[in-house]
């Protein structure tokens, strides 16, 4: 299956928050199985989430799946937009509203809430209703011409809690092959020496993807293969994984003579210069 994410909010194009949703659900994504190829960020104006919407179907996506915008206030449109494009009829809920007042009116400690807050009982017609105990606006998944839609509440802690209890229990029927990875750690080998160290491998490969990642202290060669079980993700990357540290035995922490030549150099730089911006400048020197 092909996922797109697209997380509503202007407040998130403003750098007010942190986009942490988007990051959970890819983790799920992935876990799942299913490709993420795209995650857009959009702010709260109908026709640009709709082209949202659009574009992620043209380019052969088969479920979308949005945070935010389904509050009680007017510019909280995601699940109403989502259902137009779909063509399907906004029907109101009579439990969900019951819902919606209960909730209300316990966090507000009034009798009465304002008809505004209703307009989180509306909900496309045939759709999935996904329950949100700790907030007053629940997600749903609604679906037409082989095209899914879910739309889950905005505020982090709801949408963390609706995915694990809600979404990921009704996508299990849908679960596919997940993607595994290895890691490979090196020091002492720089991330240009690297590459062109595996770049054949690289280049030769079909079923597995190589990546690598550089940081100040070490290089990460990353291994991902798409597999329904661990046993089998191990049979695919085993000859891969093991041509790859055969290469870079020498700068592997499996290596003793590379371990102790590190800690005699750290040894070494700890003595000669007590200032660490000059141990940092040594030390990157060395990294090719």
């Amino acid at each position: 299956m092909n996922v797109e994410i697209i997380n509503v909010g202007t407040e998130l194009l403003l750098g007010e928050i942190v986009n942490t949703n988007a990051t959970y659900l890819q983790k799920m994504c992935k876990e799942l199985g299913f490709n993420v190829f795209f995650q857009t960020v959009v702010g709260d104006n109908p026709q640009r989430f709709l082209d949202c919407l659009n574009i992620a179907f043209n380019r052969g996506c088969d479920c979308v799946i949005t945070t935010g915008g389904l509050g009680p206030t007017e510019d909280d449109l995601t699940k109403e937009l989502s259902a137009k494009y779909l063509g399907l009829e906004m029907i109101f809920n009579e439990a969900e509203a019951k819902k919606v007042n209960d909730k209300c009116c316990f966090v507000s400690q009034l009798d009465q809430v304002t008809d505004n807050n209703f307009k989180q009982a509306y909900f496309p017609k045939d759709c999935y209703v996904l329950d949100n105990p700790i907030g007053t606006a629940n997600g749903c998944v609604m679906s037409k011409d082989k095209k899914m839609i879910v739309n889950l509440p905005g505020p982090p802690k709801e949408m963390t809690y609706v995915v694990d209890h809600q979404l990921q229990p009704y996508l299990e029927k849908y679960r596919q092959a997940k993607i595994y990875t290895y890691d490979i750690v090196t020091q002492g080998v720089g991330e240009s020496a690297a590459a062109t160290l595996i770049d054949d491998i690289v280049q030769s490969q079909k079923d597995i993807s190589i990546a690598l990642y550089a940081s100040e202290e070490y290089v990460r060669i990353r291994l991902g293969v798409k597999a329904k079980h661990q046993d089998e993700a191990d049979v695919l990357v085993k000859e891969t994984k093991e041509l790859i540290e055969e290469m870079f035995e020498l700068f592997t922490d499996k290596n003793e003579m590379y371990n102790k030549l590190s800690e005699m150099a750290m040894e070494t730089l700890n003595t000669l210069f007590e200032d660490s911006t000059e141990k940092n400048a040594i030390k990157w020197t060395a990294t090719f």
